[in-house]
């Protein structure tokens, strides 16, 4: 019984939900006045994602026999999972001499940054675009005929998918709507909790990620 509720296809979509709203709520109502300080680097939020990455490595290395028929494919999750530690981390503020965003566009167009520099980090970014879309080429056809199927490991790769675009239109939502209203920026309350959505969403990814490598564990186990 408890084997096929952890296999239903609705299972991450659930415990993400349950999960996130339960956190949401408990800081929204018991920590209001802190949400802004707590979604800050260095915070519990991301302490947790953080955590999450480093889990996650182990949880890879730990099921890489899952996968000695896609080696290519766990390389690949190994190495993003490394990139999204790093990210979480901070490390991007600190590798340019010149810039503190090297890996958005503005670090590239702009002519005072080393020509060096963008050789560097467009190489890294073309390896992180190569692999996802690698994983994307190999993997989008089976998954789209999958999701229809009502298949386990497509329905909670969907609601990991869904929550990281989320969480980077959230993330972008406050400057977009300050650029199209004039500078005008949106009410302190609607930005708290777009905050908190955004970085508690992102907070969850690396778990996402865990409930599906366990998930396609079982599955594996049982073929």
């Amino acid at each position: 019984m408890i084997r096929k509720i952890f296999l239903s296809p609705f299972f991450a979509l659930t415990v993400f939900l349950i999960l996130g709203l339960g956190f949401i709520g408990v800081v929204f109502f018991q920590y209001h006045q802190d949400i802004l300080r707590l979604t800050i680097d260095g915070e519990i939020i991301d302490v947790v994602a953080k955590l999450g990455y480093i889990l996650l490595l182990f949880v890879l290395a730990y099921v890489y026999r899952d996968f000695e028929d896609k080696m290519l494919a766990w390389g690949i999750y190994i190495f993003l999972t490394m990139c999204c530690f790093l990210r979480e981390s901070g490390i991007q503020h600190h590798l340019s001499t010149t810039d503190s965003t090297p890996f958005k566009s503005r670090f590239f167009l702009d002519p005072d940054n080393p020509w060096f520099e963008k050789v560097i980090f467009g190489s890294i970014l073309l390896l992180i675009v190569g692999g996802l879309g690698y994983l994307a080429v190999k993997f989008s056809k089976k998954l789209v005929l999958q999701f229809f199927a009502m298949d386990t490991i497509t329905w909670s790769t969907a609601v990991l998918c869904t929550a990281g675009v989320c969480s980077k239109i959230i993330d972008r939502f406050p400057s977009n709507y300050r650029k199209a209203h004039e500078g005008v920026a949106l009410p302190e309350n609607v930005y708290t909790i777009l905050q908190l959505v955004e970085e508690t969403s992102e907070m969850f990814l690396p778990y996402l990620a865990i409930l599906i490598l366990f998930q396609h564990h079982v599955i594996k186990a049982q073929q």
